[in-house]
């Protein structure tokens, strides 16, 4: 984190959510599952995800190079979740998972409901978190649905403090409409005498977006964004062409190391995915994918809109994707998942740019 702004002296409409006793329990479920299977090496599943990813929708407005999505790749239908096909799924999950996060592939703001998703969510005891390119905010009252719907944190993908930098990985946006986004999201905060959704701009370290480090932090004091992080690109192409194109020439802001004419990410040997036995992915047609890294849906373990979550969540194909996972069968997509990363933000007053 390098720039932080303090909100006291605000009211809040929607305060932080403290877990109930049933969360609470689950927690420390899973923090048991998580232990022995680990010991055993055999997948123990006791409680429900502590946190849980929802596809809004697949659709984007952007063609970013190292996206599925905008690179034309992702090989699985489009589409959106409808809120009641939501309901249906939220409320299999007992207890409630402690985080909801809401985004995938595609541009979460496209759901047209995406509002009335946020506010049943955050209304049964869960933080609320999306990630966004924001362009859609611009549309003022698409801006106070979102502040009045209980979403806790707006994450802003937005990189590069200036139109031309901007569009040169965000391909097709608008920086403009993006500025126009924020001031909307913090002027309804004020007027609706809340703090949330707290707005972090996640800052993508790019070659070309280095020389506006600076200038972004500026940026963040002068817009109302409450914090801005910098985080690490993650490339899709890993040929050494692509790496040497977008990723900075400093070790130090990257998550790779090139060995052998491709890009390998740089992480602790001997990590242990948490992800696969705290959380799980569904997908907007409701199928269940383990992660965020299966990004074509090639693992999916199950089809929680046909038998609900709980029955794919400990049944068998997820069962032995985790198995598989511990004896060191691992796939593809593991191969560029950011657990056991040690770098995957940075705090560039540290590192010379």
């Amino acid at each position: 984190m390098i720039f932080r702004k303090a909100t006291a002296g605000h009211n809040s409409s929607h305060p932080p959510k403290i877990p109930n006793s049933r969360q609470i329990v689950n927690l420390l479920k899973t923090g048991i599952s998580l232990g022995l299977s680990r010991v055993s090496r055999e997948p123990l599943i006791l409680g429900s995800p502590i946190m849980l990813m929802v596809e809004p929708t697949t659709a984007c407005q952007l063609k970013c190079p190292h996206c599925p999505t905008g690179r034309g790749e992702l090989n699985r239908p489009e589409g959106r979740m409808k809120f009641e096909q939501f309901k249906f799924l939220w409320d299999s999950i007992q207890p409630t998972p402690l985080l909801l996060q809401l985004w995938n592939q595609g541009e979460p703001l496209l759901n047209p409901e995406l509002a009335k998703i946020v506010n049943y969510a955050a209304s049964q005891n869960c933080w609320v978190t999306l990630s966004s390119n924001v362009e859609l905010l611009a549309d003022r009252h698409k801006a106070d649905s979102l502040v009045q719907s209980g979403l806790y944190e707006l994450i802003l993908s937005l990189d590069g403090a200036s139109k031309e930098t901007y569009s040169q990985y965000r391909v097709g946006g608008d920086f403009e409409r993006v500025w126009i986004g924020i001031q909307n999201v913090v002027q309804s905060r004020k007027l609706n005498r809340s703090k949330y959704p707290i707005i972090t701009w996640q800052y993508l370290l790019f070659k070309h977006t280095l020389a506006e480090v600076e200038k972004a932090k500026r940026l963040a004091k002068e817009w109302g964004v409450d914090k801005i992080v910098f985080k690490t690109a993650q490339l899709e192409d890993l040929s050494k062409s692509e790496g040497q194109r977008w990723l900075p020439d400093q070790s130090e802001l990257r998550r790779y190391d090139l060995k052998k004419d491709r890009w390998q990410l740089r992480r602790s040997s001997n990590y242990f995915c948490k992800r696969i036995f705290s959380s799980a992915v569904i997908q907007w047609d409701g199928t269940v994918v383990p992660c965020c890294f299966d990004k074509t849906g090639e693992f999916i373990v199950g089809d929680a809109a046909v038998v609900g979550f709980p029955v794919v969540w400990s049944g068998k194909e997820f069962q032995a994707f985790r198995r598989n996972w511990l004896r060191g069968i691992r796939p593809e997509i593991c191969s560029n998942c950011t657990e056991g990363l040690k770098n995957l933000y940075v705090n560039p007053r540290f590192v010379e740019i």
